[in-house]
């Protein structure tokens, strides 16, 4: 009887569509299996981007358990497959302003593949499935998240789900700086690293700049140092591939001169503006490159006032974010 008991649950077990998500690189080889990712969003010219959460999909092939897997807030979904030939689809269709969109693709799990990207471009749009006696149970959206594990209500309509993130940059960076009557610009170096606190698609990052100015054409060599505060929009944040922002930033420090411990120091103040992207590398680290144009104003005697401009390049590390 123990015996007999043992393999009905078993087969019970074997019969149950298999249900995971994992946190992999996509196209990882895992064991003998493959981490496949999966980002699904929305949008529309009010809503350019828009994550679609609590989505179940499953992958189906011919002689093979299905496998099932739920996007999470970020509307990214991460499993682990074995290589070969499969069917991903939509278990149910998703509503969102007043229309239900399903999906349905063939997919090839092979080592090293992308990420798969679903959106309104590749669904399939419905947009008379809200008739009466239809029948369906779309998974709420816009708003009406799907409740996660736990029984967590859904949120009311139209009310948007913001998620705090924060990661940590550091980089180094090279440009050009131009003060008063010079006769040109003084090529520069240094290195910028910086927290980088949001909610949603804005952020705020607190760090420190160092560059040193080498050539002395209008300027003698010297280094600026100060502490930096910049404002950002992320115009595709969460768990896109290519994440582009733009930003203004302000700057407090000092000019100091060739000789560190003859020379005094000048207080500095900048002030300016960003341009950047994060390309993903993985999951919790990125490259991320930006460009920097800045008035500047040195309290010197007369004072001084340029222009400082820099490109920036280094990577940005997780701490939490919906990417994870």
């Amino acid at each position: 009887m123990r015996v007999a008991g043992i393999t009905l649950i078993a087969t019970a077990l074997a019969a149950t569509p298999a249900l995971g998500q994992v946190r992999a690189d996509p196209g990882v080889v895992i064991g003998d299996r493959v981490a496949v990712r999966v980002n699904v969003t929305l949008a529309d010219d009010e809503t350019p981007y828009y994550p679609v959460r609590g989505l179940a999909l499953q992958f189906t092939r011919p002689a093979s358990d299905t496998v099932i897997g739920r996007t999470d807030e970020a509307g990214v979904l991460t499993v682990l497959l074995a290589p070969g030939e499969y069917r991903m689809t939509s278990a149910r269709p998703f509503a969102w302003k007043g229309s239900w969109y399903t999906w349905s693709m063939p997919v090839v799990v092979r080592a090293d593949m992308r990420a798969i990207e679903l959106g309104r471009g590749n669904a399939r749009v419905d947009r008379t499935a809200a008739r009466a006696g239809d029948g369906r149970q779309p998974a709420p959206s816009a708003g009406n998240a799907t409740p996660p594990a736990g029984g967590a209500p859904a949120a009311r309509s139209g009310q948007r789900t913001t998620i705090a993130w924060l990661s940590m940059e550091a980089g180094g960076e090279g440009g050009l700086t131009r003060f008063g009557d010079g006769t040109g610009s003084d090529a520069g170096y240094g290195g910028a690293g910086a927290f980088v606190g949001g909610l949603g698609p804005v952020a705020i990052a607190l760090g420190y700049r160092y560059t040193r100015i080498r050539y002395g054409g209008g300027l003698d060599p010297g280094n600026m140092r100060g502490v930096t505060a910049e404002l950002r929009y992320h115009l595709r944040p969460g768990a896109a591939p290519v994440r582009p922002y733009l930003g203004a930033v302000a700057s407090a420090g000092s000019w100091q001169g060739p000789d560190a411990v003859g020379e005094p120091t000048s207080d500095m103040r900048m002030f300016g503006g960003t341009v950047g992207a994060q390309f993903g590398l993985a999951t919790s680290v990125r490259l991320h490159f930006s460009v920097t144009a800045a008035g500047t104003n040195i309290k010197t005697s007369p004072e001084s006032n340029g222009l400082f401009a820099s490109a920036n390049l280094g990577l940005t590390f997780d701490i939490f974010s919906p990417a994870r």
